[in-house]
């Protein structure tokens, strides 16, 4: 779902005519208007070859204005907020299965540019957006009353059980999605009775519609899992993370972190005291669970947080009794490291010895995929494993007092 909004150049109408300073109308006609939706190489995920049905409507209602009470999931209502007609309807593939489609040789020409994929709408949302009048081409937001923005889906497949399909990450940000609409001027041979006769001039013309962050857009989806994935389970084989507001998983190190709470405390009857050098953080990756015919590429980081009372994604760490913020981590994310198939976070000592001691209260930790939002990657992860399930390594030094 996406709205679209109004470029930097200043125009009072599409039929407004620079050399008289006036409108004329019969000068100025609509040819067409084209979507374009940019995606880079290899920014799919699963099988580059399905083919999938893009279809595109109109949305009925303006998209009300986005904040801290009021934002978009992706489980927003769609139904009765958009038209019936089909605007546009494209078979599309993300890499070679269909015509006007990215391959090997327009990536090798693209040298790092985006694909654009180009979608040509109805002439009839042509012409209402050629005839906005002067007000509704004033400021966005009269823009936007005028004409609410796109609703972009796909079909069904035809048998879903035998679908693989994939899912492609079309660029919204960096002005390569736009609408363009694409008119052209006439200029015509004036008889003695001051008729308009014969063209002897055509001026080709176009206006942007930007998509950036001046337009309001969100993802719809549903996530289907199957019987294979273990909710609310502390015994299941595997962890699996997932982006767009999927699974993600809850790591509870309270009884780990406080066994250390005697040996960290100011004991003054044992002659032995321990400091804390490192503690790591380390999960392991299965990447048995990947198919050789399908792009499902490993995340680069993996991310972890706290949640607050709205479930949402917030810092980890806590507040000592002095009313110090101290970090649980010494950074939020961690990389993937190939050698060892492992994500490695780094717990900052002094959050680990306070915890341990009962100084900042230990809360749940949850692993997410950095820019979940829209990171449709998924990572899966040993847990109920004789050698790779996760371990809180904790280096320490011993010495007497």
């Amino acid at each position: 779902v996406t709205e679209v909004t109004l470029s930097n150049t200043k125009l009072p109408s599409f039929i407004y005519n620079s050399e008289t300073g006036e409108e004329d109308a019969n000068k100025f006609f609509p040819d067409s208007l084209v979507l374009h939706l940019a995606y880079g190489y290899e920014n799919w995920y699963g099988d580059e070859k399905a083919k999938h049905k893009i279809q595109i409507y109109e949305l009925a209602e303006r998209l009300d204005i986005a904040d801290s009470e009021h934002r978009y999931y992706s489980n927003y209502e769609i139904l009765g907020r958009h038209y019936s007609k089909l605007l546009a309807e494209k078979e599309f593939s993300a890499f070679g299965a269909v015509a006007d489609t990215m391959t090997d040789s327009i990536w090798g020409s693209l040298k790092n540019a985006p694909y654009i994929m180009k979608i040509r709408l109805d002439d009839e949302l042509a012409g209402k957006l050629f005839s906005l009048s002067k007000n509704q081409l004033s400021d966005p937001n009269s823009l936007k009353d005028a004409f609410n923005g796109l609703y972009i889906t796909t079909a069904d497949p035809a048998n879903p059980a035998n679908f693989t399909g994939s899912l492609t990450n079309f660029s919204m940000m960096q002005g390569y999605s736009k609408l363009v609409l694409h008119y052209r001027k006439e200029l015509r041979e004036l008889s003695d009775d001051n008729e308009e006769g014969k063209l002897i001039q055509v001026t080709p013309l176009s206006y942007t519609f930007p998509i950036n962050k001046g337009a309001r857009f969100f993802n719809r989806y549903t996530h289907q899992y199957t019987s294979e994935v273990e909710w609310e389970s502390t015994d299941a084989s595997r962890l699996m993370v997932q982006g767009l507001a999927g699974s993600y998983s809850k790591i509870d190190l309270s009884e780990m972190i406080t066994l250390w709470a005697d040996s960290l405390s100011n004991n003054q009857d044992s002659e032995l005291a321990y400091g804390i050098s490192g503690v790591d953080l380390v999960f392991y990756v299965d990447t048995l669970q990947d198919i050789d015919e399908l792009r499902t590429p490993i995340s680069s980081t993996l991310s972890i947080r706290h949640q607050d009372e709205n479930g949402n994604p917030v810092y980890a760490g806590g507040t000592d009794k002095n009313d110090k913020a101290v970090s649980a981590f010494l950074y939020p994310s961690a990389s993937y490291d190939k050698a060892s198939n492992s994500y490695t976070f780094k717990m900052n000592q002094e959050y680990f010895q306070k915890a341990a001691t009962g100084e900042i209260e230990i809360k749940p930790f949850y692993l997410y995929l950095p820019a979940s939002s829209y990171n449709f990657n998924r990572v899966m992860l040993f847990n109920k494993h004789e050698e790779h399930h996760p371990k809180l390594k904790v280096k320490y030094v011993k010495y007497s007092k």
